[in-house]
């Protein structure tokens, strides 16, 4: 059975694969005491998905995103499409005119003004919350925003891989160890020694790969070009929908 049977796209590529990449290195180890062997190796992994296994790694790895995403929103000053709405965010304010336009139309509600914002910030980020999340219940079709589906892809992997960043570097670190391990005493392994130090040498890498590439600023770019994406969506779906105008006090 293939993966493609059990998992759908998304979950596939966003949460699956970073669990693979983070447990990789503990197969490593393994080959090289037992040495590789393909039929055994197959039905493992076709008993492991069999019982949910390819599932449960998915769902830890979205769970893991998800723990660190508090944090990461924190440092940014609030959820990216939050931040991009603000009139004090980072967006471009000719475009962040034309999402709040959009997107008042599709909530049904006016945004708020710069004066608005600074008076009450929290109602604020109240509305803005509440269209993006409107929005995102709107675009879930992904054949017809197939942009937006695409982002949201890279910005849910490279989340997952920061909430496994630890379970990533621990099994790199002990992968090293064990392939290292099994280098030195090549007449206890089933492996040669060069194939050995090669794992050896592989697990490192994952090890620097954790430790150096796998920090906030990975998450930052997608997050960014999928609020983008996303907000853009909205001039799509709003329309010709009207709002009514905001009454004076």
């Amino acid at each position: 059975m293939s993966l493609s049977h059990l998992l759908d796209y998304y979950s596939l590529r966003a949460r699956l694969y970073p669990s693979l990449l983070a447990l990789f290195p503990g197969a490593l180890a393994i080959f090289a005491w037992t040495g590789v062997g393909p039929h055994w190796e197959s039905a493992i992994w076709t008993t492991f998905g069999t019982i949910g296994g390819t599932f449960l790694l998915a769902v830890l790895a979205r769970n893991a995103g998800r723990a660190v995403e508090p944090d990461l929103w924190k440092s940014w000053g609030g959820p990216p499409t939050t931040e991009f709405l603000r009139h004090s965010g980072p967006a471009n304010p000719l475009l962040r005119a034309r999402w709040h336009k959009s997107m008042g139309k599709l909530l049904g509600v006016p945004f708020p003004s710069a004066e608005d914002e600074a008076a009450d910030p929290g109602k604020a980020d109240d509305i803005y919350q509440a269209a993006v999340r409107l929005l995102i219940n709107k675009t879930r079709d992904t054949k017809k925003y197939p942009l937006v589906f695409k982002e949201n892809i890279t910005y849910g992997f490279c989340r997952n891989l920061l909430g496994l960043r630890w379970i990533g570097f621990s099994f790199a670190l002990v992968g090293t160890l064990v392939c290292a391990l099994a280098g030195l005493m090549p007449t206890a392994s089933k492996s040669p020694a060069f194939m050995a130090w090669t794992l050896a040498l592989t697990c490192m890498a994952f090890l620097l790969f954790w430790i150096f590439a796998v920090k906030p600023g990975l998450v930052r770019v997608p997050a960014v070009a999928y609020t983008e994406r996303l907000l853009e969506s909205s001039e799509t779906l709003a329309g010709t929908r009207t709002v009514k105008p905001k009454k004076e006090d």
